[in-house]
């Protein structure tokens, strides 16, 4: 090679490797969010694994074929590990939860933040593998686990998430941003007719009252009877509840929600999970104001409940559901009723164990047709 050609490729090669060098340094100065990953919606399915940015000790195994994760998870070592995921799209979420596949050998705490260690938190995830104290005892320890938890913060628009432990350690394949189907509105209007099929859509709701239920085998005749005719808080079967009205019961600061149920079947369970509260072992109170222009004789009143359930009207006892039961529309009818010209006030009781809680209620005649006209469900004034 001659020396002018060589002097322009040892040029050449100086300034590659030059511009290789400063492309490095380029990237190496870039702001975190230039190097996360393309944008997902946080309704997809977030690999761990695939995490840009981890701090030290943080490593990413493989496994293949379980329901739980994909093919890639993280593993964090214990308390001050780190991974960062980025970019992830929150607009689409509306009234979201988190769901997530954790393993861990020990009882562990997850957190989830936005944008740094010392963000927001998003959600907060305990992770109990074994002694735990609710209706089921099992050691889940090294065993992959699905869970659900609610959202402490949303953030908006588009932001990095970044996961932490304290003293555990854990695993994590991926995380799920999910929407909640809709299962009750607040009440806008005055007055709501019973459905087409006449049940009972209107009610006010009292958030669960805690009982130490660990199996529905305990619905004895006696034990129902005594968890039905307590008295839990003041005013129980003669005040008329207002919505947002907060009462104590034992420890518990419990309020009272007016809402329009968007099925025909009343969702306790996924009302006391929307609200935050206890959704296993719990006795749940509902009350609904049904006004009729007429006396109206010989209806009886037929129901359904997941769990045993009690019903009154007018104060006067009329239906009991006795044991561990699952909801059947018209599963129980009560003797001829009659109601009244103007307000008539049904009450009901739902308790239920380990298991989902739901009721519906309708009034029938005689013939078993669905009383819809004239009747209309109000809400009291506040």
């Amino acid at each position: 090679m001659r020396g002018g050609g060589f002097a322009l490729f040892f040029t050449q090669q100086m300034n590659s490797s030059l511009s290789y060098y400063l492309g490095l340094l380029a990237v190496t100065l870039l702001p975190t969010a230039a190097l996360s990953q393309t944008v997902l919606p946080a309704t997809d399915r977030l690999v761990m694994g695939n995490s840009r940015e981890m701090s030290a000790g943080v490593t990413v195994g493989t496994a293949d074929g379980d329901e739980h994760h994909l093919s890639r998870y993280a593993s964090l070592p214990g308390k001050g590990s780190w991974l960062r995921y980025g970019s992830v799209d929150f607009t689409p979420l509306t009234d979201a939860y988190l769901v997530l596949s954790v393993r861990a050998r020990d009882n562990a705490e997850l957190l989830v933040h936005e944008g740094s260690t010392k963000g927001k938190v998003i959600a907060r995830v305990d992770i109990v593998v074994k002694g735990g104290g609710g209706p089921f005892r099992r050691d889940y320890s090294g065993q992959w686990m699905s869970l659900a938890v609610p959202l402490l913060h949303t953030p908006r628009g588009i932001a990095d998430i970044v996961l932490t432990c304290k003293e555990t350690g854990v695993d994590v394949g991926w995380l799920r941003f999910k929407n909640r189907p809709k299962y009750f509105a607040p009440v806008t209007s005055a007055a709501l007719r019973p459905d087409d099929q006449g049940y009972l859509r209107r009610w006010l709701l009292l958030e669960p009252i805690r009982q130490d239920i660990r199996s529905n085998v305990v619905f004895t005749d006696s034990y129902l009877q005594k968890a039905f005719s307590k008295e839990y808080f003041k005013g129980q079967m003669t005040r008329l509840p207002r919505d947002g009205q907060q009462v104590r019961v034992g420890d518990q600061r419990l309020k009272w929600h007016a809402l329009d149920s968007e099925n025909y079947n009343v969702r306790l369970f996924r009302f006391a999970e929307r609200w935050g509260q206890q959704t296993y072992g719990s006795l749940f109170w509902a009350v609904t104001v049904i006004d009729s222009p007429r006396e109206i004789r010989g209806v009886r009143l037929s129901v359904g409940s997941n769990g045993a359930s009690s019903w009154w009207l007018n104060g006067d006892h009329v239906l009991t559901l006795e044991g561990d039961r699952r909801m059947v529309e018209d599963d129980a009818r009560s003797g001829r009723l009659t109601l009244r010209a103007g307000r008539n006030i049904l009450r009901c009781a739902v308790i239920n164990g380990p298991g989902l809680s739901d009721f519906c209620a309708r009034f029938l005649d005689d013939e078993g047709h669905a009383v819809v006209e004239p009747l209309t469900l109000i809400l009291p004034k506040k």
